[in-house]
């Protein structure tokens, strides 16, 4: 037997592990990709291609933009205020939707391993949730924040785990390979 040494820290790869991590978002912006209006999101203490691509999605019945819209609700960035509607029963938030706006914001990110490429590299899934807070204009409580996670958990392994067809679809997460 022989006297070795190896390092002592506890490594990068508990950030790049399945499941929730909470992340402060460090960089937002807007983009186009064929068309259709997206939204990148970098986060502090992870590299630049180790992001998350939000897309533009549109309600049918309502024609109101959701995807974007909850991006901001859930990060509670930019909120002006809460109005009522007509009937007094739906609260209409108004927001600023300036990326900026996003900067800073504490978040719950989802990281799944994609199947895709077979090369089974670490994603970050295109929801995100947010933490427990109360604040002048919304409210999250540690069960909404749950609720909110188990859906986006339950949709990210349904996606991931169904047969790709080859398209880009929105539920895709579009970033640079990165081996973890």
């Amino acid at each position: 037997m022989a006297i070795k040494t190896m390092t002592a820290g506890t490594g990068r790869g508990n950030k790049f592990s399945e499941g929730w991590h909470t992340v402060k978002i460090s960089k937002a912006q807007y983009g186009d990709q064929n068309g259709q209006k997206i939204l990148d999101l970098w986060f502090e203490d992870y590299p630049d291609n180790f992001n998350t691509r939000i897309w533009e999605r549109v309600n049918k019945t309502t024609n109101e933009e959701f995807a974007i819209a909850n991006t901001f609700k859930y990060a509670v960035a930019g909120i002006k205020g809460v109005l009522t509607d007509n009937t007094g029963k739906y609260p209409i938030m108004q927001y600023d939707d300036e990326s900026e706006n996003l900067v800073g914001k504490t978040i719950n990110i989802f990281v799944y391993k994609e199947n895709k490429t077979g090369n089974n590299y670490s994603r970050v899934w295109n929801n995100i949730a947010p933490v427990p807070q109360e604040t002048e204009h919304i409210t999250f409580t540690p069960e909404q924040v749950e609720g909110i996670k188990a859906g986006i958990a339950s949709r990210c392994k349904q996606v991931t785990s169904a047969p790709s067809n080859g398209s880009n679809q929105p539920s895709e997460v579009v970033t640079d390979e990165m081996p973890f």
